[in-house]
């Protein structure tokens, strides 16, 4: 080894190279293998994961692929399922938490009692739910999520006992979790059923429509998923035909079962499955660089390694030393590459967190560590004993003729530069089809403006302190005093802010047109508006009016349907002064009923679900003929100038509502980059890695190229001396370097046709064999291998004749 140091210091710039390219190729891997191990490696924290399971239920020909589970259907499942036991029941809600500094919104799980002894989760500071927490009599408690604790109360131990306010009731704080991922989405603290009023109503105790609960539950020892999910599908099957008129039959009502460790998993692992891939080619391109450059080194020590020879060497001896030599570099490498890794982890965290929970247990930790010593070994391996010792005949007679053949190594150098190339093709494909993506996301036209606006929340904390009259007053009193401001010229208020999701739906059914045979009952998402509303959005009336000053609760009930809406229900009709009311057994658990409301305009859609989603379907009500327990304060401003108006918005809300938060401050072209904020992800880390492929294929067929050139240089002065062209020679070299790079190119591309099929559920708007994608990849491909090959081919255009042939 101290040889080999010895050996590569005389060779400094050999060595910086082969450490450099291969930390590129190491460090991108173990970036990414990083994150698969945090993500689909490592167990998770619950006790006892291997047993513990999601139920989700669905109605996907409604288009709904989660509708959770109301609490007879939990009931249902928990008295006669005999594969699963415990039922663990998880609502998500947000809750404002007073008493502190400021008011201030939290994601609140309301959860039963026997939820963390089903979780296999304990307390890391003080205790946790537990069945003595169930039941109307119980104290209101509340637990603090382990990164909320962190950061929220800076890890303070005392905060046991501290109470606070939450729907109008005293809550104490009586533990902190132990960390785990946030599932089935991010929690800040954990209460008991008791905190929630609503959970304790007989509307939802009862209610069979009121499905708000996730459930998890365990599988009985010796029991299989089969089994579990055998036994699920005919207790819901009695439960559908039991109760018909909950569950509507075209809608296609099913509940699936499912462990934990997949769920969490589900969305990322064919995205983390293809950046692993498109790793692989990356390290690949870079160990075949490296290949190239230890045979071209190699196949200039030939004379030492005959020296040796002669001096009795063995073959085991030579292959020590190029071991000892690999093994160095290989290492130098990994150190390099962790390095790299280790800055990159932050962006790879944010990548994996828009897809999974898990995304807050990545680190460089053994596990990782192990990876790249691994990887870096088995490289030092195949580097010292992939190449082919010459026998000891051919290299004694390297001694005696001053030179050698290396014909057969030369086509093993060129095939590892047509692996360089075709593994940078198909990376650059799968980085072109994600940039053409995000291209095409970026220019759809989401049905609004999204200049000059300024959106926020400021939900209204009622308690019962406020009728749903004051509420909606103080809200209109929010809105005139904005829209009072200097530069503001229209403000609305509604139920949620356009283009984020909205997770109120509610059947719907238009008078005189009840849905076609088969067709689910249509399910639209029930928003509210002021009059300025949609000038605020930048929306459009496309039929009938807007809605005005006197729609209010004692005039006649209206309604403005999107376009979306109004062709599902109508069709090509006319849906003007037609009349519709939202239905089903959910409306009386929020305190709804049926009622008429005339359709009196129409709407142009909003694609609120997403750039690459359909357009949700969506009915509008006055924000003054709204009959709510609730009032998430859904404003839009628009001003000139508006995100600097955010400190005087704020200043408003305070002044009128000191106990409502102002969250999720943006304006609509924030919220719409935050929409594609993955796919910009996926696109940059792929064209990242391709970027690092085509960078080491270039310098590698550069290289090669180069290293033939000095074995052809006598050559290339006799050529010369007899006549041949400065020109005629630049040609012969880059026709050499083209003919490696067309074949590369070729390769690439039809392996690009397979490897990009796992790019499908990526694309919008782009097949995954799209021409101008392929065409660009190969121009590019093509400009930059041409260019790598100049530098050798104008060096052999300017070699001297005399020189050249005295140099043999």
């Amino acid at each position: 080894m101290r040889y080999a140091i010895r050996s590569l210091l005389k060779a400094p710039g050999y060595a910086a190279l082969v450490i450099l390219t291969l930390a590129l190729g190491v460090g991108a891997n173990t970036a990414v293998f990083s994150v698969v191990r945090g993500v689909l490696l490592r167990p998770l924290p619950h006790e006892g994961e291997d047993r513990l399971v999601y139920l989700r239920q669905s109605a996907e020909r409604a288009g709904l692929d989660d509708v959770k589970f109301s609490v007879p259907e939990i009931i249902d499942f928990r008295e006669n399922a005999e594969a699963l036991t415990g039922f663990a029941e998880f609502s998500a809600m947000p809750f404002t938490m007073l008493g502190g500094d400021r008011p201030e919104q939290v994601q609140a799980g309301i959860v039963s009692g026997n939820y963390f002894e089903i979780m296999g989760l304990g307390a890391l500071l003080g205790r946790a739910i537990e069945a003595s927490d169930d039941g109307p009599d119980a104290q209101p408690v509340m637990m603090l999520t382990y990164d909320y604790w962190q950061s929220a109360f800076g890890g303070d131990r005392d905060v046991l006992g501290r109470t606070y306010r939450m729907n109008g009731r005293v809550v104490t704080i009586v533990g902190v979790a132990e960390p785990a991922p946030p599932f089935p989405g991010e929690t800040d603290v954990f209460v008991n059923l008791v905190t929630s009023p609503h959970h304790l109503d007989a509307t939802m105790v009862h209610g069979r429509s009121h499905r708000m609960t996730d459930v998890f539950a365990r599988l009985v020892p010796g029991a299989t998923l089969e089994r579990a999910q055998a036994e699920l599908d005919g207790i819901a099957t009695r439960m559908y035909r039991d109760h018909p008129e909950n569950y509507d039959a075209a809608a296609g009502y099913a509940v699936t079962i499912s462990p934990l460790r997949d769920a969490l998993t589900s969305n990322a692992r064919n995205t983390l499955f293809l950046l692993m891939a498109v790793a692989g080619l990356v390290l690949i391109t870079a160990c075949a660089n490296v290949a190239n450059l230890i045979l071209t080194r190699n196949l200039k020590r030939e004379r030492e390694f005959a020296v040796r020879w002669a001096m009795g060497a063995t073959g085991g001896t030579l292959r020590r030393i190029l071991l000892a030599e690999t093994t160095v570099l290989a290492l130098g490498g990994a150190a390099l590459g962790l390095l790299l890794a280790y800055g990159g982890l932050d962006v790879l965290v944010n990548f994996a967190g828009r897809f999974t929970a898990r995304a807050t247990e990545i680190s460089i930790d053994g596990g990782v560590l192990l990876f790249t010593l691994v990887v870096a070994l088995l490289a030092a391996f195949a580097f010292a004993f992939a190449p082919a010792l010459r026998s000891q005949e051919v290299v004694n007679a390297t001694l005696t003729r001053g030179g050698s053949r290396v014909t057969g190594r030369q086509r093993l150098q060129r095939w590892l530069i047509v692996a360089q190339v075709a593994a940078s093709v198909t990376v650059l494909t799968a980085a072109g089809l994600l940039t053409r993506t995000l291209i095409r996301l970026n220019s759809v036209d989401l049905g609004v403006e999204l200049e000059n606006t300024l959106t926020f929340e400021a939900p209204i904390n009622t308690d019962g302190s406020m009728t749903p009259q004051e509420a909606i007053a103080l809200q209109e009193e929010m809105e005139r005093r904005i829209g009072a401001l200097p530069g503001v010229s229209n403000v609305g208020v509604g139920l949620a802010v356009p283009l984020r999701r909205n997770e109120l739906g509610l059947e719907v059914r238009a008078e005189g047109a009840p849905p076609a045979p088969g067709q689910p009952i249509p399910i639209a998402q029930m928003r509210t508006a002021t009059p300025e509303w949609f000038q605020a959005v930048g929306m459009q009336i496309t039929a009938g009016r807007d809605f005005e000053s006197t729609d209010r609760m004692d005039a006649r009930k209206v309604v403005i349907l999107n376009q979306a809406l109004a062709e599902r229900l109508f069709g090509d009709a006319d849906p003007l002064d037609k009349r519709v009311t939202w239905t089903g057994q959910v409306l009386s658990a929020i305190g709804m009923q049926e009622e008429w409301k005339t359709v009196v305009g129409v709407v142009n859609n909003t694609l609120d679900d997403g750039p690459d989603a359909p357009p949700p379907l969506i009915m509008f009500e006055p924000l003054a003929q709204a009959a709510l327990p609730f009032f998430p304060g859904a404003f839009v401003i628009r001003a000139h100038a508006a995100p600097s108006l955010a400190p005087r918005v704020i200043e408003v809300i305070n002044e009128l509502s000191p106990e409502s938060p102002v969250l999720r401050i943006a304006t609509l072209q924030q919220i719409r980059e935050e929409n594609v904020a993955s796919e910009r992800l996926n696109t940059l880390l792929i064209t990242v890695l391709g970027g690092l492929a085509l960078a080491i294929a270039a310098i590698g067929l550069g290289g090669v190229l180069s290293f033939f050139i000095s074995q052809r240089t006598a050559e290339i002065g006799i050529r010369m001396s007899l006549g041949a062209a400065p020109a005629r020679v630049l040609g012969m070299v880059l026709k050499d370097g083209a003919l490696l790079l067309g074949i590369g190119t070729v390769i690439g591309l039809l392996g690009s046709l397979v490897a990009t099929r796992l790019l499908e559920g990526l694309l919008f708007g782009v097949a995954p064999n799209d021409p101008l994608t392929l065409a660009a990849v190969t121009a590019l491909m093509c400009a930059v291998g041409l260019a790598a090959c100049s530098v050798p081919a104008l060096r052999a255009a300017r070699v001297d004749p005399l020189v050249a042939i005295r140099s043999e």
